[in-house]
C-alpha cells in the first residue's frame, strides 16, 4: 500500500502511520474525520481483509483511541469509519522490541492516587521521613530551598488582578508591555507559593504553609472570565493554573476553611472553563497543535489530580486527556527525542510534561518514562545544549540557553529511567548554572540506588531525523576543545516557534559560539520577529534573490545520509520543498576529522528562472574577510572560525550589523548584544550552482587546518589538511587520474569518498 497523504504529522495526525513500527505497544490510534462529529468506530485486523478482527470499538465520541492492553507482535491492519464514510486500510507492525506501556481507564488513576493530602510526588505517609531526612541525603537541597523560603517568606502575599490588555493590532509595543509584566509577576506569585508550600511540606514549619495559603487565597479572588481569562490573557490564566495545584496540595491541611472554600471554586472554575476551550478548539494532537494546548491538557490533569472530589467533571477530563497524554504526545517529537521547535520551547514543554509523568508515576504506579522518546531526549539535549552554550538558536528564544531546566529535565530522566548515561553531563550544567533551590520532582523523589556506570559512546556524530537535527562533536566531554557544528533541516516545517531556516547550522569552537542564528525574540509577531527572526536572511542558510523560506507546513526539510567512519562524518540536510525558486536545495556536511575541518557543499538546481545565489553567516563578533582569498575570519576569545569558498567565478561579500527592522527594548533588555552578518553574493544569476565552503576552526589547543583553493578543468578544488576535496558542477568530477560522476569526492588516506544522492560511497584505492 503506497501511502499518499500529507507527510506532516500535523496537517494529517493520523497514527500509527501506513507502515509504522509503533515504539510503544499498545500504539495509540489517531485519525482526521473529514466531517461528522463523535460517532466514530475503530477496527483493527491482523489481515487486510478484516476477517480477523482483534479490536472494534464503536460509538467512540473522539477520533483518537488508546487500547488499555497490548498487542502481540505482528502485522495489523486499520480502519476507521463514522457517518461521514469509511477511512481506506492501513497497516502496522508490532515489533518485539516494542515498549510495553498499558495505561488503564483514568478512574483507576484516582482509586490508585491518596485519598487524603499531599499526593503529588509524595505521598502522606511519606512525609515524616521527609522531614526527618532534612539532615540526610536532602541536607544541601534543603538549605538552598529553605533559604529561597526565607527570602519569599518576606515578600508581600497578596496580588492585584492585572489590568486588560491594549488592541495588539494598533499598538503591539502597549499590548506587550501590559501582557509580559501580568505574565511575569502571575508567574512569580504563583511560584513563590509553590515554593513556600515545598518547603512547608519539607519541614512542617507553617509560617511558610502560612504565607502559601495567603499567595493561593489571593490570587484565586481572581475572575477567571476576566483579564485574566483564558480567551483574553491565557498566559495569566495558565500561571495560576502552572504550580497552583501543586501548591494547594502541599498546604491543603493549613488553609482555612474560607480559604480552602476560594481555591476550590477558583480551580473548578478554571478547570472547566480550560476543559471547554480545549474541547471546543478541537482534541489536542488531531486537530490543535498549538503550543498553549501543550500546556493547558498538563494542567488540567494536575487540578483534577488534586481537586478530583471537589469537582465532579475531573473524573472525565482525565478520561478524555487519558489518550492524549498518554499515547499522542509529544506532538513536536518522534521516538528519537529531538523537538523541532528547538531547545528553549522544549524545555518549558517538556519540563511541563514530566510534572504529569511523575505525578502518575508516584501517584498511580504509571510509568510513562518508559517510552524511548524520554532516553532519547536526554541525548538530544546533550548534544544540542552544551554546558557552555551562549546561544541556543533554531527556534525562538535562543537568546538565553535554558540551561537551568534543561539539566532538571535531563536530571529527571534520568533518575526516572534509573540511567546513569548522562550523569556527567548533568554535573558539568550544574557547575555552569546552578541552581537557587531545588526543583520539587527532586527533592521529594525517593532515594535511587547506585547510579549505573555511563555506556561508551560511539562516534561524533548524532543524527535525530523525526524532526531533522544532527550534531557533529569533537570533544563532548571537554568543552576546552571541543568544536561543534549543529544542523537543523526539519520535517515538521517553519511553523509555530519554528523558524523558515531549514539546513541552518550553528558552529561552536572551545566553548565559544562563532556562527549562530541571528536576531532575538522581542515579542511573538513583533514586527523584529516577523520580518528579520523569521526571515532566512537572519540565518545561515542560503537565501535566493533575497527571498526567504516560505513559512508554512510544506516548507519540509529532512537529515539523511548519515556516514561516519574513521577519517569522516557526513550527513546531508535536504531543504528542497523551503524555497519557492528551488527545485533542489541540499547542504552536504562533511567533518574532516585529521584536519578538524568541515566542508559544507550546498547543491541548488533554480525551478524556473535563474537566481542570485547567497549565503549567509552571522556571528556575534565582527568578520574579516579577504577578497583576494575569498576568505573570512571571526575571532572570539582564543577561538577562531576560518572560512574558505572553492567558488572562483565573479562574486563580491556583503557585510552588515545589527538588523532591519531592529528589536524592541523588553524583556530586561535595553540595548541587545550587537551582531554581524557576512554574506557571499554569486554576481550572475545561476540556474545550477554547487558551492563548496571549507570552514577551518582553531583555539588554544588547535591550530586551524591549512586549507588552500583553486579552480581545476573539471572541477573546483580544496586541499584541506591532507584531504583534497573535488566539487563538480553537473559534469562528472575530473582531476588528475580521477573521474567521478558523484557530486564530490574527497580524497584522504587512501580512500575515496564520493558524495551521492544515495548517500556516501567509499572506494579504496
Amino acid at each position: 500500500m503506497k501511502d499518499t497523504r500529507h507527510p506532516h504529522p500535523h496537517v494529517d495526525p493520523r497514527q500509527p502511520r501506513n507502515g509504522a513500527r509503533p515504539g510503544t505497544n499498545p500504539p495509540v490510534f489517531v485519525w482526521k474525520p473529514t466531517g461528522g462529529e463523535g460517532g466514530f468506530r475503530l477496527t483493527v485486523a491482523r489481515d487486510e481483509g478484516f476477517r480477523d478482527v482483534c479490536l472494534d470499538r464503536p460509538g467512540l465520541p473522539d477520533p483518537v483511541f488508546l487500547p488499555e492492553r497490548a498487542l502481540p507482535a505482528g502485522e495489523y491492519f486499520w480502519k476507521w469509519s463514522a457517518a461521514c464514510g469509511e477511512s481506506e486500510v492501513f497497516s502496522f507492525r508490532i515489533g518485539p522490541e516494542a515498549v510495553v506501556l498499558e495505561v488503564p481507564p483514568a478512574r483507576e488513576w484516582l482509586e490508585r492516587f491518596p485519598a487524603e493530602h499531599p499526593r503529588i510526588y509524595v505521598r502522606p505517609e511519606d512525609v515524616a521521613d521527609l522531614r526527618e531526612s532534612r539532615a540526610g541525603r536532602r541536607a544541601e537541597m534543603w538549605r538552598a530551598l529553605q533559604a529561597s523560603a526565607d527570602e519569599l517568606f518576606a515578600q508581600p502575599h497578596e496580588i492585584d488582578e492585572p489590568p486588560y490588555l491594549a488592541d495588539r493590532r494598533r499598538d503591539y509595543r502597549k499590548y506587550f508591555e501590559v501582557w509580559h509584566r501580568a505574565m511575569v509577576e502571575s508567574r512569580n506569585f504563583i511560584r513563590g507559593a509553590h515554593t513556600l508550600s515545598l518547603a512547608y511540606l519539607a519541614s512542617g514549619d507553617a509560617r511558610y504553609a502560612r504565607a502559601a495559603c495567603g499567595r493561593m487565597a489571593s490570587i484565586s479572588r481572581w475572575d477567571p472570565t476576566g483579564s485574566s481569562s483564558i480567551d483574553h490573557n491565557d498566559e495569566a490564566h495558565m500561571s495560576v493554573i502552572w504550580h497552583g495545584p501543586q501548591a494547594c496540595d502541599w498546604v491543603w491541611d493549613q488553609f482555612t476553611d474560607e480559604q480552602r472554600e476560594l481555591v476550590i471554586d477558583q480551580f473548578r472554575r478554571r478547570g472547566q472553563i480550560n476543559y471547554e476551550h480545549m474541547h471546543g478548539r478541537g482534541m489536542y494532537g488531531v486537530e490543535r497543535f498549538d503550543s498553549h494546548a501543550g500546556r493547558e491538557i498538563v494542567f488540567l490533569a494536575m487540578i483534577a489530580f488534586v481537586f478530583h472530589e471537589h469537582i465532579p467533571e475531573a473524573a472525565g477530563w482525565l478520561e478524555w486527556l487519558r489518550p492524549v497524554l498518554c499515547g499522542v504526545w509529544p506532538i513536536w517529537a518522534g521516538d528519537d527525542g529531538a523537538w523541532a521547535e528547538g531547545p528553549s520551547y522544549s524545555t518549558a514543554y517538556v519540563g511541563i510534561m514530566t510534572m504529569f509523568a511523575t505525578a502518575l508515576k508516584r501517584g498511580a504506579g504509571i510509568d510513562l518514562y518508559r517510552r524511548t522518546f524520554w532516553a532519547n531526549h536526554a541525548r538530544w539535549r546533550e548534544a544540542f545544549i552544551p554546558p557552555y552554550a551562549q546561544w541556543c538558536g533554531f527556534g525562538d528564544n535562543g537568546l538565553r540557553p535554558p540551561l537551568e531546566g534543561s539539566t532538571d529535565i535531563v536530571e529527571t530522566i534520568g533518575r526516572e529511567t534509573g540511567s546513569g548515561e548522562l550523569a556527567e553531563y548533568v554535573a558539568a550544567c550544574r557547575r555552569a548554572a546552578p541552581r537557587a533551590a531545588p526543583p520539587a520532582q527532586a527533592y521529594l523523589a525517593p532515594a535511587a540506588g547506585p547510579t549505573p556506570a555511563p555506556a561508551a559512546r560511539e562516534g561524533l556524530c548524532r543524527v535525530f531525523p523525526y524532526a531533522g537535527w544532527a550534531a557533529i562533536r569533537t570533544h563532548i566531554d571537554d568543552p576546552g576543545r571541543d568544536v561543534a557544528l549543529l544542523l537543523r533541516s526539519s520535517p515538521l516545517g517553519a511553523v509555530s516557534h519554528s523558524h523558515a531556516s531549514n539546513n541552518d547550522f550553528a558552529i561552536h569552537v572551545a566553548g565559544e559560539v562563532l556562527a549562530m542564528p541571528s536576531g532575538y525574540y522581542d515579542g511573538y509577531g513583533s514586527a523584529h520577529h516577523v520580518r528579520w527572526v523569521w526571515h532566512t536572511k537572519s540565518h545561515n542558510c542560503l537565501t535566493l534573490s533575497g527571498a526567504s523560506q516560505l513559512r508554512s507546513h510544506d516548507s519540509a526539510g529532512a537529515v539523511k545520509n548519515a556516514f561516519e567512519d574513521e577519517h569522516l562524518a557526513y550527513f546531508r540536510g535536504t531543504a528542497d520543498a523551503s524555497y519557492r525558486e528551488a527545485d533542489r536545495c541540499r547542504r552536504h556536511v562533511c567533518f574532516l576529522k585529521d584536519a578538524t575541518a568541515f566542508v559544507l557543499i550546498d547543491e541548488f538546481v533554480a525551478a524556473a528562472a535563474p537566481v542570485g545565489l547567497e549565503w549567509n553567516v552571522h556571528s556575534f563578533n565582527p568578520f574579516a574577510v579577504d577578497e583576494r582569498k575569498r576568505a573570512f575570519l571571526i575571532e572570539r576569545g582564543a577561538s577562531s572560525l576560518e572560512g574558505h569558498f572553492m567558488f572562483h567565478d565573479e562574486a563580491f561579500f556583503s557585510l552588515s550589523e545589527g538588523w532591519d527592522p531592529p528589536p524592541m527594548p523588553s524583556r530586561g533588555l535595553k540595548e541587545y548584544p550587537p551582531q554581524h552578518h557576512l554574506r557571499f553574493n554569486v554576481t550572475a544569476l545561476t540556474q545550477r550552482r554547487n558551492l563548496g565552503v571549507v570552514l577551518a576552526p582553531g583555539h588554544g589547543k588547535l591550530s586551524r587546518a591549512e586549507v588552500a583553493t583553486e579552480p581545476a578543468d573539471g572541477a573546483e578544488l580544496a586541499r584541506v589538511g591532507n584531504a583534497l576535496v573535488l566539487l563538480g558542477q553537473g559534469a562528472p568530477v575530473e582531476y588528475d587520474n580521477i573521474r567521478s560522476d558523484a557530486l564530490a569526492v574527497i580524497c584522504l588516506d587512501g580512500r575515496t569518498y564520493e558524495i551521492t544522492d544515495e548517500g556516501m560511497r567509499v572506494r579504496d584505492k
